[in-house]
């Protein structure tokens, strides 16, 4: 019975933890967040800052939770799926975030 309940919490643990970009269609930017603002976020990246157009259309997720916006700040690490536009502006599709809070 034990081993059962320990198996169960650390797959529980591990399912919390980290949201694998790879899951996702797409190839994923990774960056840590500059400034939030409703239409967009600037993320810095390996190559530079790169603006994030967000729209009504993009989804937003915290480990495998849903979440808001609103749950986004200077200094999280994200990884934003999207459109990259001639620009270097990046449309964001989804943006993900490992549950650490």
């Amino acid at each position: 019975m034990r081993k059962y309940l320990l198996v169960a919490c650390l797959m529980f643990a591990a399912a919390l933890s980290a949201h694998d970009a790879k899951l996702h269609k797409g190839n994923a930017t990774a960056g840590e967040i500059v400034s939030v603002a409703a239409a967009n976020l600037v993320m810095k990246t390996a190559k530079g800052n790169v603006t994030v157009t967000l729209n009504k259309d993009t989804k937003f997720e915290m480990g495998t939770a849903a979440v808001a916006l609103k749950h986004f700040k200077k200094g999280d690490k994200i990884n934003v799926i999207g459109t990259k536009l001639a620009t270097g502006e990046l449309v964001a599709k989804e943006v993900l975030m490992e549950a650490h809070r």
